[in-house]
């Protein structure tokens, strides 16, 4: 196997600089971003399955619990056990796509692993907007709630969502060859992206009630998020890269 290029990918500019993220590195971001999304644009495999268990589970939901207008924190602890299995199973896709069609080692080959992590980190991110515009909508019609500060619900939910895209597209390479990948990948990304996930927990409950909490949660989950991308970048190349022989 040939060696993997280097994960920053970094090029020498005609006027000597160093630039880490070069004009070919973001067309192999692109196209392989580009690729998964036709992939699911044919099959919409990830999208069916993860929109089948959010209505599942929101059924479920509002037949035991009926309307939880009075409960703000108990409602958003509903939301997002239904977002976070619901992301784990679109995330699920990401790379077991690649192992079934043989396609993982040309990959390696032919992209530099960090742009294999970003071009499928969009994706991902893609997907779960996806999966959370649907749900999130939903979910406050059937449980009657009212959103008062709705930038914080829509910061928490966006902000969740990619560092649930990051963490998953980590978590998704290491286990694309395991047997029963979805439900690994739960168990695996939950306790990564639990610190996120209680902060985003927080600012949801906060915007329906409107309580001043929310926005150090929200700083918290920024940051989250923007250190789980970094990660990915720094670190994927020793998940992804197959070992020189």
């Amino acid at each position: 196997m040939a060696k993997s290029k280097s994960s920053w990918a970094t090029k020498v500019s005609a006027k000597g600089t160093v630039e880490p993220f070069h004009a070919g590195w973001w067309r192999q971001v692109v196209a392989i971003a580009r690729k998964d999304v036709l992939i699911e644009w044919r099959t919409r495999h990830a999208v069916i399955t993860a929109l089948a268990f959010a209505l599942v589970s929101l059924t479920v939901a509002s037949l035991s619990v009926g309307s939880l207008r009075d409960e703000p924190n108990l409602s958003a602890g509903i939301l997002w056990v239904i977002l976070f299995f619901a992301s784990c199973l679109s995330l699920s896709r990401a790379f077991t796509k690649e192992e079934d069609a043989r396609t993982a080692d040309f990959l390696r080959l032919t992209a530099e692993p960090s742009a294999v992590f970003f071009g499928k980190f969009l994706f991902n991110l893609l997907l779960l907007t996806l999966v959370a515009f649907v749900t999130v909508p939903l979910f406050l019609a059937v449980m009657a709630l009212t959103v008062k500060v709705i930038r914080w619900l829509v910061v928490a939910v966006g902000m969740a969502m990619a560092g649930m895209a990051a963490i998953g597209t980590m978590v998704g390479a290491m286990l694309a060859k395991a047997q029963s990948r979805a439900p690994l990948l739960g168990v695996a990304a939950f306790p990564l992206f639990f610190p996120a996930l209680a902060a985003a927990l927080q600012a949801t409950a906060a915007s329906f009630e409107a309580a001043p909490d929310a926005k150090d949660a929200l700083r918290f989950l920024s940051a989250y998020t923007g250190a789980a991308v970094l990660a990915g970048l720094l670190l994927f190349e020793a998940v992804w890269s197959t070992p020189e022989r």
